[in-house]
């Protein structure tokens, strides 16, 4: 296979498992206006659950320092590791959903820098900072090239998520959840419960979340708690501020922009490691500003109608 074409395939496989993300998140705050900053904790939850669940037994080397390993089918552990994603967000919304603007952004984030402390320290479980390597790669044996595969589980993957959030954005739900974000009030006078609108949409945004989640570890093969850093949470929110909240395509276009070039970054030829710690220091810096000036940029200004 040509370098380009592996690229091209990288790439699609990164729009399709980011995609899924950002579509969720524009649900969530686009339609119920949520604003969630730990969106990378149900991602995590949806990728180590599916490799804890995978796993084989703990070796007796100093590498394994988990206890269990299931040996699960991937189909059903794929999908209980969306439903783990649910549960996770049912634990961690039912405080947080109580809770509204910055005040719900920072619990949300508070939830994520504590799993991604709990992957560190919960060795008997996550298997500490060593995480899991050889995740389990569905009909790995069976095909040539595999990021085909994946590429394909991807795209069709984006694909079910968009026509879902689109359909249920444009049912009576999508449209209450609309009303709830524009006059809270009126809806709840008209015997309606916000609260339990709103965590509808919180699960079921965690849920799709996770199983991006999981493509991501069997593309990767790798579940550490690096690979889940607080970068992945503001790389969505700017792809979706960019895009415009409501409007999945335009949101879906700009995740694929910023993927593309971050990956143009990546292909520099740089011959020194210096020159890669001062790249990856400027993209991270181009990144933080870029969101910092769509922030503005969006933010209406004061007596603008």
């Amino acid at each position: 296979m040509s370098p380009l074409l592996a690229a091209v395939i990288t790439v699609g496989i990164l729009i399709g498992i980011y995609g899924v993300v950002a579509i969720a998140l524009n649900f969530q705050y686009g339609e119920a206006g949520l604003i969630n900053f730990g969106v990378v904790a149900y991602f995590a939850i949806g990728a180590y659950t599916f490799a804890i669940l995978t796993a084989g037994p703990p070796s007796e080397t100093a590498l394994d320092q988990y206890r269990w390993g299931f040996n699960l089918h991937p189909f059903l552990a794929a999908l209980v590791a969306g439903l783990v994603g649910v549960i996770f967000s049912m634990i961690s919304g039912w405080p947080a959903l109580r809770l509204r603007g910055e005040y719900l952004a920072l619990t949300t984030f508070a939830f994520a820098e504590v799993l991604q402390s709990s992957l560190v320290n919960v060795r008997a479980v996550t298997n500490g900072t060593s995480g899991f390597a050889g995740v389990v790669q569905p009909f790995r044996d069976a095909v040539g090239n595999y990021n085909l595969l994946i590429l394909v589980a991807a795209l069709a993957l984006l694909l079910f998520t968009m026509w879902f959030f689109q359909r249920l954005v444009r049912s009576p739900y999508g449209r209450t959840l609309r009303a709830i974000k524009g006059d809270e009030v009126g809806v709840t006078a008209s015997g309606k419960s916000p609260e339990k609108y709103r965590r509808e949409a919180f699960f079921l945004s965690a849920f799709f979340i996770a199983l991006a989640g999981v493509v991501f570890v069997i593309w990767l093969t790798l579940a550490r708690p690096t690979s889940f850093g607080a970068e992945i949470t503001f790389f969505v929110w700017i792809a979706m501020i960019l895009g415009g909240e409501g409007n999945n395509w335009r949101v879906l276009a700009a995740i694929s922009g910023l993927i593309i070039f971050d990956e143009l970054i990546g292909a520099l030829p740089l011959e020194s490691v210096e020159a890669v710690q001062r790249v990856n220091a400027g993209q991270i810096f181009l990144t933080g500003l870029l969101f910092v000036l769509v922030l503005r940029w969006r933010t209406p200004r004061a007596g603008a109608i």
